[in-house]
């Protein structure tokens, strides 16, 4: 019996019909770290997927890469959702990627805590360096997401507790593969702005979407900042790297805003006592000068001027006669 001549070509398409066809194949799970990370311009994901003993190629299509809300980086550790397939064009063998999910986050934190460490060594976090907030800010700059309940809560007080103040909201992406760079990009605009001070916030949640903030490059971007920048991210029990490099830091975004700003009830009473002080010190100091006028009114030279000058002219008769 004659054996089978494929085309190169043809042998590629029947294994490839062979893997699509494979049920086992299809829809599995798969868990290894990332390597060779590459966010493609077109929007796509390629890595690759290993382990101690082998790797396999990557792809994630954009459709499917847009609603990933993790952020993909050097050695992670995954599990992502997937089909195998082959490329035909280069007769590799890969996976088509729907769906990420993280397998621990024990190396993002050994990688933050490095971060950490040598950033302290370098002095970022001391107090000495942190500029001090303005005590009556007439104009506010906020990044955060544009919509949910945390822009709300802050504008809420901040409308409540200082209404004459002109805010500005800088829309962000706070979570997610391209959130560090939008955030960093609206920093930039706002320092530019010269606001009084920049207030960075973002609600709760789970510690992986928190992770931008964990970000070395917009912890780096806050330290360039002229402008004071406060922080209020996520719950009170979260700790992220910008709350260590920024002027001051809240435990949730509305404290933020509690923070940056007096009550203006507050500072009404605060001027009404001064006002009260100063018209008690103007009437003392009135009295004080009102009673050396009348000292100054009873020397004699004033109410006789002329008595001055007969003295002196007396004085000056007694050197010509001598």
């Amino acid at each position: 019996m004659s054996k089978p001549m494929y085309s190169v070509a043809g042998l590629v398409k029947y294994i490839k019909g062979s893997l699509d066809h494979d049920m086992n194949l299809q829809s599995i799970l798969v868990k290894g770290e990332v390597s060779n990370f590459t966010n493609h311009r077109s929007g796509h994901w390629y890595f690759s997927l290993k382990d101690n003993k082998a790797k396999i190629s990557c792809v994630m299509f954009s459709s499917y890469a847009c609603r990933c809300k993790m952020l993909l980086k050097e050695g992670m550790k995954v599990i992502v959702s997937a089909s195998v397939s082959m490329y035909e064009a280069s007769g590799t063998t890969q996976l088509y990627v729907t769906a990420v999910q993280q397998d621990g986050l024990g190396d993002l934190f050994l990688q933050l805590e490095e971060v950490k460490n040598r950033m302290r060594l370098e002095g970022c976090f001391d107090e000495a360096r942190k500029k001090p907030l303005p005590a009556y800010p007439m104009n506010i700059a906020i990044i955060t997401a544009k919509t949910g309940a945390a822009v709300q809560d802050i504008l809420t007080t901040i409308s409540r507790r200082w209404p004459i103040c002109e805010v500005s909201v800088y829309p962000s992406l706070v979570q997610g593969i391209s959130a560090t760079k939008n955030l960093i990009e609206n920093l930039e605009k706002a320092d530019a702005m010269k606001h009084d001070v920049i207030l960075l916030a973002r609600g709760g949640g789970a510690i992986e979407d928190l992770w931008c903030f964990n970000e070395e490059a917009l912890a780096r971007a806050i330290l360039k900042c002229e402008t004071p920048v406060v922080t209020g991210v996520g719950h009170e029990t979260d700790t992220t790297l910008v709350d260590y490099v920024s002027d001051a830091r809240a435990p949730t975004p509305t404290a933020a805003a509690e923070l940056i700003t007096p009550n203006i009830e507050e500072v009404k009473s605060s001027l009404s006592d001064i006002r009260v002080r100063m018209i008690q010190d103007m009437r003392q100091l009135y009295m004080e000068k009102k009673h050396q006028l009348v000292q100054i009114k009873e020397n004699r030279y004033l109410k006789d001027p002329m008595s001055y000058i007969m003295k002196e002219q007396m004085t000056l008769a007694m050197h010509v006669q001598s």
